[in-house]
């Protein structure tokens, strides 16, 4: 998943817990083979290569993946969307030279980049209706593995442990009867750590601009793109959402994000069981009532 991914798990004999969590690493691997727009007979491979043809018949998990990305795409005005792979092909490719695309090849890709042309239809198809769509689940697909190895290894016996995907965490039970301690890096300094939020049972996500970018006659230009504008987002450093589960804090971190501090902030408010930590493009730091008891700043 172009990621590093950690499991941690508490108590148990180490051999077992040890061949435990590799049956986990297969859980996986099994729906990047599903999700992945590297591998031919993915899913979403194939969903692509029929854009603007055909429906496509996709497992139910993907089904469940894509459905809930439209969700969040609603509720965000299309801050998320899953059809902005074109556009993240052509900014992949200028991160490798370091120089942002020609106005032009943003412009000629924007007329494909739109939930609303992702067609479902209850009986697990899909159809792109454009010739040209792709989805990217990268935005998603972390998130909804860390819920499936997070429910393999509680279904297993264990009730301490973190599921980690590069950021994207789920964190069950307590670490020595205490909740669990999760840092927040630092936007701008990757040595610090900006805060720590004590969770337990729960979901959280970050989105960064300091994950994967470049810097171009002293503009940084990062993977996290507005699908308005076919431009890396620019209102926030960082957003970090904490719900029950790692799909929806995943999606919601981008939306969050390309948003912004206000906007970003309402919706969160509005939703049952969300909080978010934003970082705005200042540095200044917001975040919703209910992380303020969970939360310690480092000085």
């Amino acid at each position: 998943m172009g990621t590093s991914i950690e499991i941690t798990l508490q108590g148990g004999d180490e051999e077992v817990s040890q061949k435990v969590a590799l049956q986990a690493f297969e859980e996986i691997k099994r729906i990047e083979q599903l999700m992945s727009p590297w591998i031919e007979t993915s899913d979403v491979s194939r969903l692509n290569r029929s854009a603007g043809k055909e429906w496509v018949k996709v497992s139910l998990e993907t089904f469940e993946v894509i459905q809930k990305s439209q969700k969040i795409s609603g509720l965000s005005g299309g801050a998320f969307d899953i059809t902005i792979a074109p556009l993240t092909q052509l900014w992949r490719m200028a991160r490798e030279k370091g120089v942002p695309p020609a106005p032009e090849e943003i412009k000629n890709l924007m007329g494909l980049v739109n939930f609303k042309n992702l067609l479902v239809h209850s009986d697990g198809n899909a159809y792109l209706k454009k010739k040209g769509m792709a989805i990217d689940l990268g935005g998603i697909a972390k998130g909804y593995a860390v819920d499936r190895t997070f429910e393999t290894l509680t279904a297993l016996g264990y009730k301490n442990l973190i599921v980690n995907a590069g950021g994207d965490l789920r964190v069950g039970g307590f670490k020595n009867n205490q909740p669990w301690s999760i840092g927040i890096q630092d936007p701008r300094d990757f040595r610090k750590i900006m805060a720590k939020i004590s969770i337990s049972d729960s979901a959280i996500a970050t989105s960064g601009d300091y994950e994967k970018f470049f810097i171009y006659q002293d503009r940084r230009y990062h993977h996290i793109l507005n699908p308005k504008t076919g431009y890396p987002a620019e209102e926030c450093q960082s957003v970090t959402i904490l719900c029950k589960d790692g799909m929806t804090a995943d999606g919601l971190a981008t939306a969050v994000f390309v948003l912004g501090s206000v906007m970003g902030y309402d919706l969160c408010q509005k939703m049952k069981g969300v909080e978010c930590l934003i970082v705005d493009r200042e540095g200044k730091a917001l975040m919703t009532p209910g992380l303020k008891d969970l939360i310690s700043f480092n000085p």
